[in-house]
């Protein structure tokens, strides 16, 4: 059996409150493993966040995962046990941030995933249903808000116990074979006529957050220092400073977006599939990017490289990189920060 692309697509997004026009989305905004025991001091960053819901917004369009699981399992009656995730995995040092914002929706648990990576999932129908107010009221911008829409149908299937029936359990099928890496090869063996619902397309955001932004920069953001060898330079060394903010190339109209909003910086698109934001010239990183982040502070281990950044931004607006005292203090600052950073 097929899933029909036109008319039951329609439907299921009428369903979930959502309308199609000319192939997008519209009404998007509407206003309407082991767990870990989280008294115990995981993290050297015990402050109080206090997060900005843009701000969670922000984060998750660059670390967030929605997804749809479906599994074979004899001991359901359609042979398959099926279900909704919502996931953030980060490293262990950003413990303290991942319980912030299991304090901030006030669902889910966060779990141990190895030896240095831990995890924030929402399972539960209660929980997700907390996520997914979050979203209605404070959308995605990112091409992740079509992965969002695919899952809150998935959502109201299973919520409406349609996956029950064949019926739904196939519409299930088809929106995953667009979500995330699409459908598994047992899955695609299992499913072989299933017809992919039809992705919809994400305007480009035409108001960007401030909060928003930096929920994004501390996703998927990166202060950065170098240091290389400079014939003009009394030193024999010169410095670099940049900020670079990384986005699938699927965002690459988004990320353009972004040197009007700030005024400052250029992109360029990598091999590897993304598209990178940057801002090298030292006056802006000086005018703009270190005022921006005083304003709209980044949270967790982030925080804590941004801070090392502004030292180096610091001694170079002194001129202090000129001399070979200067150097070795920046050689300092940028041994200690990024992957280097030590818990």
């Amino acid at each position: 059996m097929s899933f029909e692309r036109n008319m039951p697509l329609h439907n299921l997004y009428a369903g979930a409150g959502l309308n199609i026009q000319d192939g997008c989305l519209t009404n998007l905004a509407k206003i309407p493993s082991n767990q870990i025991n989280l008294t115990r001091n995981y993290s050297q960053l015990q402050s109080k966040l206090n997060l900005n819901p843009e701000y969670v917004t922000g984060f998750t369009d660059g670390e967030g995962c929605f997804m749809i699981t479906i599994i074979k399992d004899k001991k359901y009656k359609l042979g398959w046990r099926v279900a909704c995730k919502f996931v953030i995995s980060l490293h262990k040092k950003d413990l303290s941030l991942l319980k912030e914002l299991k304090d901030y929706f006030k669902v889910g648990n966060i779990s141990f995933m190895g030896e240095n990576a831990i995890q924030y999932r929402v399972e539960s129908l209660e929980g997700l249903a907390v996520i997914i107010n979050h979203f209605n009221k404070h959308p995605l911008i990112t091409k992740k808000l079509a992965d969002y829409t695919l899952f809150k149908l998935a959502f109201n299937i299973i919520k409406n116990k349609n996956h029950l029936t064949e019926k739904g359990l196939l519409e299930l099928v088809a929106l995953k074979a667009e979500l995330n890496k699409g459908l598994s090869q047992d899955l695609s063996i299992a499913f072989a006529n299933i017809i992919p619902v039809l992705r919809l397309e994400v305007p480009l955001s035409k108001n960007i957050n401030p909060f928003w932004l930096a929920g994004f920069v501390q996703a998927e953001g990166c202060f950065h220092i170098s240091i290389f060898k400079s014939k003009t330079s009394k030193c024999k060394e010169a410095v670099k400073l940049s900020f670079i903010l990384t986005q699938n190339v699927r965002d690459k109209d988004l990320m353009n977006s972004l040197i009007e909003y700030l005024g400052c910086g250029y992109t360029t698109l990598e091999n590897r599939g993304t598209i990178d934001f940057k801002v090298t010239k030292f006056s802006n990183i000086k005018d703009v990017i270190v005022p921006f982040f005083k304003k709209y502070p980044l949270q967790g281990v982030k925080s804590l490289d941004l801070g090392s950044f502004c030292k180096a931004v610091d001694i170079v607006g002194n001129k202090g990189h000129l001399s070979q005292e200067g150097l070795d203090q920046i050689r300092i600052i940028q041994n200690e920060m990024n992957t280097n950073r030590k818990f």
